[in-house]
């Protein structure tokens, strides 16, 4: 039977040789509560594989060991050999790929690619790893319970409208991202004819009223519309639109993997 994880209780292994490529990486899952952890060379990996790691993105052009055989070790120790293992490596044949599955890894990304994506598989590894993501958000003393569409403070149910529930629990996951009106509209509102703009704010307006003291962290981004911060809110801002790179290869000229 699959356990449930706070993403907040795993720990990631993220190594890679180029350091904005691990910063980049480790961003992301951050942003999704993952307690991240780095390596820059073969060897510093195998020193932080403890079995206290949940997981390992692992590169493979890594100076002193190469990530081919930093897997093999991993999987021959009886304290790490179950760990699981996402190459990720601008080495694309298909020589390459059969080789990083066979000495054992449960997936191989080639770069360039999405950090989003990235994310995605770490999710689906481990839940194919026997461990399914939890179905409870839980900030500070708000609690999102996804499975019942219902949210409570302190304790204390909110009674919150389904659109009202929807809203919270899209910025929640998204912490510190910048919405617009119109990008709201068109994931919680979806297809529904004759909303404006402004329902957003009528709909931001309510859920404020029913969070209380908790509604500081429901920023308005002067310019740009909305979004949530975990911390106490500092005064309003104007925030440009986070913008999200790709996780490539070396440049050209440079080794590549």
């Amino acid at each position: 039977m699959a356990s449930t994880f706070d993403p907040s209780e795993l720990h990631i292994l993220v190594v890679d040789d180029e350091e904005d490529i691990v910063e980049v990486v480790g961003h992301f899952l951050k942003q999704e509560d993952f307690n991240v952890h780095t390596a820059y060379t073969g060897t510093e990996a195998l020193e932080k594989a403890t079995p206290e790691i949940d997981l390992i993105v692992l590169d493979i052009m890594l100076p002193e060991m190469d990530g081919y055989e930093v897997c093999r070790r991993l999987r021959s120790r009886v304290e790490t050999e179950t760990i699981p293992i996402i190459f990720l490596s601008a080495k694309s044949e298909e020589d390459d790929q059969i080789k990083g599955l066979m000495l054992g890894a449960d997936a191989y990304l080639t770069k360039p690619v999405s950090p989003q994506v990235i994310v995605a598989h770490v999710k689906a590894v481990l839940r194919r790893s026997g461990i399914e993501e939890s179905r409870t958000l839980t900030v500070n003393n708000l609690t999102i319970y996804e499975d019942e569409y219902r949210a409570s403070l302190d304790g204390k149910d909110l009674g919150l409208t389904l659109t009202e529930f929807e809203l919270v629990r899209y910025l929640v996951r998204h912490p510190r991202k910048a919405f617009t009106r119109q990008q709201l509209l068109e994931t919680i509102w979806k297809d529904a004819m004759m909303v404006t703009e402004r329902t957003v704010d009528a709909h931001i307006k309510n859920l404020r009223e029913k969070l209380g003291s908790f509604a500081q962290h429901i920023q308005t981004v002067r310019g740009v519309g909305y979004r949530f911060v975990k911390e106490q809110a500092a005064p309003e801002e104007s925030v440009p639109e986070e913008v999200v790179p790709e996780v490539s290869g070396d440049q050209e000229g440079v080794n590549e993997e």
